[in-house]
């Protein structure tokens, strides 16, 4: 067995399981062999000096530090996408920001905005009649047609600036310009001498407001209306009666079918003024609104199952529409009905009635020539006989004069008849008139009171009727 000596290396243990092998003691006072650099060397370990040497069991290799000045690349691209990250977030706090301004905004705009319209409207104790005086209103003129080719006209207004929805009753003797030889017509006569799109236009000129359309509602649509809606409840001031049958009976809270409610809206009584009839097609119209869906696509519904549009200026989404936002106002109880006072002459008054064309139209009135075109001619029968009359109304016709809605009968029977007149330049026309009429010129005079015909002819026990006009 060979002895130890000085030269010999140490001998290292052998590995035991499981334990770690720690690094070979360093003899004292030789050189460190680590292959550290320079700097690494000069640094030295922690808490010694710059030539103190490193604690036993850790080598240079285990650590590494960044020296060089230049930035390597992934630490400049992280730069990058801080800084963008950052600027992104910035960005949307300051749109975030904007948009929570500019809702602001028009919330006060809305509230501010809403506030004026109650105000305009009346909700908050403004005046719904001085309503935005000057505002856009949608006008739709409806003629009820019978099926005696009489006419009666009322103006719809959906005066939606205003609040407000209103009808404007037109009487038939309404003067009106004509494009034909005459130069002037009236409203009862105009649907048939010009048609709707000439009435609608000659209504424009006069009222000096805009129509947007016309509808023609003929009574048997009428009554199809009525019934489509389950009938409707009116205040009837009269009791009509036809062939035998009470259709409708006086009293309030009177229900009426479709057939009933065209009855009553048609019905005159004898000698009554035709203002009372319009009065009754103005309760129809209302009683109608009463009933209608107020939401557009339902009404629209309702008017299309109708199938009584026949203008093309008016379809029947738009008149839909129209009745619906007018029902809207009837349920919120700002919508009225107003008859158009008219004068003898068939023109308006702007004293009085061209304030109410101003309020509810926002028109100004411009009155055709009440001079020109045929003399309008009524009859109002005294003679007693209803063939007669019937006789006058075609003389009447023949003879070139424009014949209005008749007068009905006369309270008493009349011996003689008497054809009136109130303006001088229609004295020519009086007297032409009877020698048409076949009788003597003496029946001619000149009256004041006001009448609603250029002429008016009652007539008299001595008329003998066409016969005795041919001879």
């Amino acid at each position: 067995m060979a002895g130890p000596h000085t030269g010999q290396q140490p001998v290292v243990p052998a590995q035991q399981p499981g334990r770690p092998v720690p690094p070979p003691r360093q003899q004292q006072g030789g050189p460190q062999q680590t292959g550290q650099g320079p700097a690494q060397a000069r640094r030295g370990a922690p808490g010694q000096g710059a030539t103190g040497a490193r604690p036993p069991g850790y080598e240079g290799e285990e650590f590494t530090f960044v020296d060089d000045e230049e930035e390597s690349e992934d630490v400049i691209d992280w730069l990058k996408f801080a800084e963008t990250r950052t600027e992104r977030r910035d960005e949307r706090k300051r749109r975030y920001r904007n948009r929570i301004v500019a809702l602001v905004v028009v919330l006060v705009l809305a509230a501010a905005g809403g506030v004026g319209y109650l105000w305009k409207t009346g909700a908050l104790g403004g005046d719904v009649a001085s309503a935005v005086p000057g505002g856009k209103r949608d006008v739709i003129a409806v003629h009820l047609h019978d099926l005696k080719g009489k006419t009666t006209t009322a103006l719809l207004v959906d005066d939606a600036a205003g609040g407000k929805g209103s009808a404007l009753l037109l009487p038939g003797t309404l003067l009106l310009p004509d494009d034909g030889d005459s130069g002037a017509t009236t409203l009862g006569s105009s649907l048939d001498d010009q048609g709707a799109g000439g009435t609608q236009d000659a209504l424009s000129t006069v009222l000096g407001a805009p129509i947007s359309g016309t509808w023609r509602l003929d009574t048997p649509y009428l009554q199809i209306l009525v019934d489509q809606l389950g009938g409707i409840t009116v205040d009837a001031d009269t009791a009509v009666v036809q062939n035998g049958k009470t259709l409708v009976t006086a009293g309030k809270s009177q229900d009426l079918n479709g057939l009933a409610a065209v009855a009553y809206a048609t019905y005159q009584k004898p000698g009554e003024q035709p203002g009372a009839q319009q009065a009754r097609f103005g309760q129809v119209l209302t009683a109608v609104l009463k009933v209608m869906p107020t939401d557009a696509s339902s009404a629209s519904d309702v008017v299309k199952r109708m199938n009584a549009v026949m203008d093309p200026s008016l379809s029947e989404k738009q008149l839909g529409a129209s009745l619906a936002a007018l029902a809207k106002f009837e349920g919120a109880g700002h919508f009225s009905v107003t008859p158009l006072p008219v004068k003898p002459d068939g023109t308006v008054d702007p004293a009085t009635a061209g304030t109410l064309v101003k309020q509810v139209l926002g028109g100004t009135v411009h009155n055709a020539d009440s001079g020109s075109g045929p003399a309008r001619v009524a009859i109002q029968n005294g003679s007693g006989s209803t063939a007669k009359a019937g006789q006058a109304q075609i003389q009447v016709v023949n003879g070139g004069y424009t014949f209005v809605p008749p007068l009905g009968k006369a309270a008493a029977p009349v011996a003689k008849t008497q054809i009136r007149y109130t303006d001088d330049a229609r004295a020519e026309a009086a007297k032409q008139l009877a020698l048409t009429l076949n009788v003597p010129a003496t029946a001619v005079k000149k009256v004041t009171g006001g009448q609603t015909a250029d002429i008016v002819v009652v007539l008299g026990q001595d008329y003998k009727g066409t016969a005795a006009a041919g001879q």
